[in-house]
């Protein structure tokens, strides 16, 4: 026999999952818009031509690669896992391809792209089968890739060969860099596979309660090797894009780009504990980290700016959007 709770209000239970839904809209989305909004009000009032066409030209172009980075870092944060060897793995595939360019020619490209899903692959299924962390076990892929690459180049910075993809792929239409064009195709691309698969319901179900997810039927194993291979692949296209602006490789190229990455993914309110966040949420965020980027240049501050205030932003983001409760003690 079910027994109804006379006091019980349907619609009193609806308004708050309402004003639950608009808090975590305003936080995801709202909030790091409109701090986006102030870091340009900011930097235009103190350099007025950061407005001009050849500045916003050379944000857009900064920014490609950047966004690549953070994109694919946010799938696997999604899950409640973190990537570090992202900016090491952009620098090893732009190693790679211009070794391999004389051989390949641009099929070169195709091989950078498998390796690098087959690396980041290993990396979720060695996390979880091994259960090892995926802090440790992505920390160690990044030892391992910047090792190689310095080997294989005997550390020195190597100039892009013939190629035809590589330079078109550098340059402009419109004003547009194609780098740009590139990275929002492939975050519609991947936002529209978030939304719509079994996939996207299955990262977002690992991320919210592992658990659970193992009960409901989701491979989990399955799933967490292919948001680190997602996420090792945008990074090969980020190092093939810094190639194409530079039109040299170096074994280093990208290493810088770690922090401002992971600072681009939770500003945008990604939570590092999982199961919030998603694509729009992270090119807001890497957005903001473009901006801080170039806008401490562009006001002539010190570049060891850049690293206390990414330092500060994540430390507050994290601090703002973890889930302790699912974590539970924090060690």
């Amino acid at each position: 026999m079910t027994v109804i709770n006379p006091n019980y209000d349907l619609q009193e239970e609806k308004r708050k999952l309402k004003q639950i839904s608009a808090r975590r809209l305003t936080r995801m989305l709202i909030v790091p818009f409109l701090t986006l909004l102030l870091i340009c009000a900011v930097i235009t009032f103190f350099q007025p031509r950061f407005l001009s066409l050849r500045a916003l030209t050379a944000v857009a172009t900064d920014a490609a690669p950047l966004l690549m980075l953070v994109v694919g870092s946010a799938i696997v944060i999604l899950i409640g896992g973190i990537d570090l060897s992202v900016a090491t793995m952009a620098s090893f595939s732009a190693v790679l391809f211009v070794i391999i360019l004389p051989t390949t020619g641009d099929a070169g490209i195709l091989v950078v792209l498998g390796l690098a899903a087959i690396i980041g692959f290993a990396q979720g299924a060695i996390h979880h089968r091994a259960q090892i962390p995926s802090f440790v076990v992505s920390f160690g892929t990044l030892g391992v890739l910047y090792g190689t690459a310095h080997y294989i180049t005997q550390a020195t910075a190597a100039p892009l060969g013939p190629s035809t993809i590589i330079p078109l792929l550098g340059a402009k239409t419109a004003g547009v860099p194609h780098g740009l064009i590139v990275a929002v195709l492939c975050a519609i691309a991947l936002s529209l596979t978030m939304r719509f698969t079994r996939l996207g319901r299955d990262l977002f179900a690992v991320g919210s309660s592992e658990r659970a997810a193992l009960v409901a039927g989701v491979k989990v194993g399955r799933v967490k090797a292919i948001a680190f291979a997602i996420s090792s692949v945008f990074a090969a296209v980020a190092g093939l894009m810094f190639v194409s602006q530079t039109g040299y490789s170096s074994p280093a190229m990208a290493n810088n780009y770690l922090l401002p990455a992971i600072v681009g993914v939770v500003v945008g309110g990604n939570a590092v504990s999982g199961g919030v966040g998603g694509v729009g949420c992270a090119l807001i965020g890497g957005l903001i980290a473009v901006m801080v980027r170039l806008g401490t240049v562009m006001l002539g501050l010190n570049p060891a700016y850049q690293n206390i205030l990414f330092g500060v932003m994540v430390v507050v983001s994290v601090a703002l959007t973890i889930d302790r409760e699912k974590i539970g003690i924090i060690k």
